[in-house]
């Protein structure tokens, strides 16, 4: 019991006992008391009411709508060029993610290098021949899209620039090259958020001698066929150029 609620108790009881003894002998005294202590209760029942009043929480059902119309202001202040197919961009935002997972997994340098940028290609390169060295694989399997959404895209040059949040559930684990046994946790299915960056360039570069093993080169190439080594990015396609992890959940499939 707090002091608050003896305090009242003390009241209630005083007041009551002050009201017994005026029915058997009315005294001033006992008027006196028996209205003290109904004063004093009713100013607490208003400090309390006021209190409450004050501290009450904002509503979820407001928060939520309030979430909902900075998402609308958002997605309103896209401006896509003329004759662009936001929800075929999305899709496609989708497919080059799981498709990257895919050739990371299964180690198809050649495919990536269609698909990334130059840094993250040297990221994605450099993890998949670490784990090719310690004979492990990292295995990416059925992705499920959540929820996807164009955060913004913006024209400069001879650039298109965007950025997507995407939502997916996959399997992820890892484990020994050609063995299905697993080196992390079974039966365990992830719900990811990622921020991805993804560009499309307009303008191919014309590079006449690779950078890493002098090879001349000739024509339109993105990459080395002597050294095999990434020169410069796909102009064909939208190309990933920067991936983050914004959240991450995990949960038995059993309960799922």
């Amino acid at each position: 019991m707090n002091k608050k609620r003896a305090q009242v108790l003390i009241e209630f009881l005083i007041a009551c006992l002050s009201f017994i003894y005026l029915c058997v002998d009315f005294s001033v005294l006992a008027l006196f008391i028996l209205l003290l202590s109904i004063i004093q209760l009713i100013l607490f029942r208003q400090s309390v009411g006021e209190k409450v009043s004050e501290e009450e929480p904002l509503l979820e059902e407001d928060v939520y709508e309030e979430e909902e119309e900075v998402i609308e202001t958002e997605e309103a202040e896209l401006n896509f060029p003329s004759g662009f197919d936001e929800k075929e961009f999305a899709k496609s935002m989708f497919l080059l993610y799981r498709d990257i997972q895919v050739d990371f997994m299964n180690f198809e340098y050649n495919k990536l290098m269609e698909k990334l940028g130059l840094e993250m290609y040297e990221q994605f390169s450099k993890q998949m021949r670490h784990l090719e060295n310690s004979g492990k694989q990292s295995v990416r399997n059925n992705i499920e899209l959540q929820k996807i959404q164009i955060m913004s895209f913006s024209q400069g040059g001879d650039i298109d620039t965007a950025v997507v949040h995407l939502s997916v559930l996959e399997d992820k684990y890892m484990k020994r090259n050609e063995e299905p046994l697993r080196l992390t946790s079974v039966g365990v299915r992830y719900e990811s958020c990622y921020a991805l960056t993804v560009t499309k360039n307009y303008q191919i570069k014309n590079i006449k001698k690779c950078n890493n093993c002098n090879e001349k080169l000739q024509g339109e190439v993105f990459a080395c066929p002597n050294c095999g080594v990434m020169l410069q990015e796909n102009v064909d396609n939208w190309i990933l150029k920067d991936l983050r992890l914004v959240a991450s959940k995990s949960y038995s499939q059993s309960k799922k």
